[in-house]
């Protein structure tokens, strides 16, 4: 039966599961440009930039880094060249700051400055500690939902945030779950938010905690590099977690162990501010078919059975 939904209102209406919907990326980079060569931001527009045309070479040399993600970000009425980059897995994620005068400057990006308690350089000098950063998807050509739902988070959350906290970003994976956007400097992503949510978004993010009723999970766990499928089962595990023992602030827990027990099997360890063991077994399997992206044919999507054991 041809379904009326939008793939947002369809995953919503299903109640999915938010947790363990995240890939693993232990470098964001962020590039303020319209991509006028390519069109605008269009679907699929990191990997047709990343494969031909001016910003190749860019971002060829971008994805050399430690498990490298790029977003384009943009703002309304902005013509500047802003880069960003988030280094999420150590102890004390950082996102820096530089403002281009050349897209040509992005060549010397010193990746092997790129690390635990190292500030990037680029054209010779370190790039500037940003502190806090929000991207919120709103590229309604990559799906209608990220735009439709997007576009009013975006807004309410520049009220909250400030305009210089906040940016339109081209895809970030998931716009089922739209609203959804990234908080940095920690690379914690969100899912399923409204207009309602903006304000207590930035007040936990400010103050050190996640809301984890929209948690989708984070880009990565210090000191760990995990595959794809065994990231997403921790942060399926994490949010149950979480919820169960009510351990809301970010450094409430801190992943400890992961041990593939069986083919797509995980047994996995978080320790809290106590020492205190919380451990999980997690099964991931496939979901029925549902819409990943709106007007594409349903199918399934990864879902994470959990069993908390202590």
């Amino acid at each position: 039966m041809e379904t009326t939904m939008t793939c947002a209102e369809e995953s919503r209406a299903a109640e999915e599961t938010l947790a363990g919907t995240f890939k693993p990326a232990d470098t964001f980079f962020l590039i303020q440009t319209s991509l006028a060569e390519y069109g605008g931001w269009g679907g699929e527009i990191v990997k047709r930039a990343g494969a031909s045309g001016g910003f190749a070479p860019y971002l060829q040399h971008l994805m050399k880094a430690p498990r490298a993600k790029i977003l384009f970000i943009r703002r309304p009425a902005s013509e500047g060249k802003n880069f960003y980059i988030a280094v999420t897995n150590q102890g004390q994620p950082r996102i820096y700051h530089t403002i281009l005068t050349d897209y040509d400057e992005i060549l010397t990006l010193e990746l092997d400055s790129i690390g635990e308690d190292r500030c990037p350089r680029i054209n010779g000098y370190d790039m500037h500690d940003e502190g806090e950063l929000y991207t919120v998807c709103t590229n309604g050509r990559h799906d209608p939902c990220c735009a439709a739902r997007g576009t009013p988070f975006y807004q309410a959350l520049i009220a909250h945030a400030g305009e210089d906290k906040v940016w339109q970003t081209s895809h970030i994976g998931g716009h089922r779950m739209a609203a959804t956007m990234i908080a940095f400097p920690q690379g914690i992503v969100y899912g399923h938010l409204d207009r309602s949510d903006a304000e207590a978004i930035v007040t936990n993010h400010r103050a050190g905690y996640l809301m984890t009723h929209k948690y989708r999970g984070r880009g990565a766990y210090a000191g760990h590099h995990l595959d794809g499928d065994a990231h997403q089962a921790v942060g399926a595990a994490e949010g149950r977690i979480r919820e169960r023992a009510r351990l809301y602030a970010d450094a409430d827990l801190r992943l400890s162990e992961v041990i593939e027990t069986g083919d797509q099997r995980w047994r996995i360890t978080f320790l809290d501010g106590d020492g205190a063991r919380h451990d999980a077994d997690v099964n991931m399997g496939m979901s029925a078919p549902r819409q990943t992206s709106c007007g594409d044919a349903p199918k399934p999507m990864p879902q994470h059975e959990i069993t908390i054991l202590t």
